[in-house]
């Protein structure tokens, strides 16, 4: 098996590798290699395919995928240039396309691992790779990173979303934390091919058990959005305001000491709740209180008692004295939330401004620079 897989090539093509023959000039060893795969029996082609490793069997699938209909004669040229027999000249044409290699795939392998292969064919690359990364259980995702090269996890982290970031950052051990961002904000973006390179180790070492991608859950229009391109330590900035105010305040501080251009970059994109009093015009307060889910704001605003004064004094300053009277009732009845569903409900608020801000509905007002005066 392992010489026929040789002969076939199913490794990612090259252009110098690409044959010519009469009917087609375009064709690679791998689109050869795929047809006379295809042409087979099921219970041949799973033989061979069992032989095969994930990324043999993913370079097949693309390749099938690329072919359009494959004649009869065509088939039998291929055929005898790999096995140097011919096919059945009255059999039908062998169609291709991205259904039918979907089509194939399930029927040589387990379906468990053509679903996974199939994943990042419908991902387009990679990308459905880090969309099941994303899944990752946090603690499993923490301890993996951690085993990593700083370089290496800070390219992991760099492609989740800022929530899934700082989830597996608050359980990752000491200082960890403020050297793999450090590492994010410091480096270049990796290169396409090194990010492809480590997608497929993370294939191959942490998604083996993984379920492939394909439905996406609901909400997934509102995940994080992407980080402004070419500014890491804006990346960095997002990832932080997720993260528990202790660790924020922590970080921040440390990136100030150890590189104050980096620490600058980072403090400019973190947008907290005790400071919205200083960073939101009045007519902000009157959209974020129209738009914002009532129960979280009352969690929000009840733990502001205890760390953000002066934002919950500035919101109440901007609505009716009626309405403040009703906040204030259920307020009175209401326990003071514990410090990880006060700090998450006050993370809710500062995502709606985000979206308010980024619906144009108001501009935030920039953080003063250290020293800067007032009025300056």
């Amino acid at each position: 098996m392992a010489g026929a897989l040789q002969k076939m090539d199913l490794r990612a093509p090259k252009a110098e590798g690409r044959a010519q023959t009469q009917f087609e000039t375009w064709f690679t060893k791998a689109h050869k290699a795929a047809i006379v795969l295809a042409s087979l029996s099921a219970e041949a082609a799973a033989e061979i395919v069992d032989e095969m490793s994930d990324d043999e069997l993913r370079n097949f699938a693309k390749a099938f995928s690329e072919l359009k209909t494959v004649s009869p004669q065509l088939l039998e040229a291929v055929a005898e240039e790999f096995l140097a027999a011919a096919s059945d000249p009255e059999q039908s044409d062998l169609a291709g396309g991205s259904a039918e290699a979907r089509r194939v795939l399930t029927l040589m392998a387990k379906e468990e691992r053509a679903e996974r292969i199939l994943a990042d064919m419908g991902g387009g690359g990679d990308s459905a790779v880090w969309s099941r990364v994303e899944k990752v259980e946090d603690e499993e995702l923490a301890e993996y990173v951690q085993a990593q090269r700083m370089p290496i996890a800070a390219a992991i982290l760099s492609k989740l979303s800022y929530e899934k970031t700082a989830a597996v950052l608050n359980l990752t051990e000491g200082d960890y934390s403020q050297k793999v961002l450090l590492e994010v904000a410091r480096k270049k973006p990796s290169s396409p091919d090194a990010m492809e390179a480590i997608a497929n180790v993370l294939e191959e070492e942490l998604l083996k058990s993984a379920p492939a991608g394909g439905d996406e859950e609901e909400g997934d229009e509102d995940a994080p959005a992407a980080a402004p391109k070419g500014n890491a330590g804006a990346k960095v900035g997002e990832i932080i305001n997720y993260l528990p105010g202790v660790k924020r305040d922590a970080l921040l501080e440390h990136f100030k000491e150890i590189d104050p251009e980096v620490g600058a970059e980072v403090r400019r994109a973190v947008l907290t709740f005790e400071e919205l009093y200083t960073r939101m015009p009045a007519s902000g307060a009157t959209a974020l209180l129209r738009d914002l889910d009532r129960d979280v704001l009352l969690k929000a605003i009840k733990y502001g008692e205890t760390n953000a004064q002066e934002t919950v004094e500035f919101l109440f300053g901007n609505i009716s004295k009626r309405m403040v009277e009703q906040y204030k009732e259920e307020l009175a009845e209401m326990d003071t939330p514990s410090e990880e569903d006060g700090e998450g409900a006050q993370r809710e608020v500062t995502t709606v401004v985000r979206q308010l801000v980024n619906d144009g509905e108001f501009k935030l007002i920039p953080l003063k620079e250290p020293g800067e005066e007032e009025g300056a």
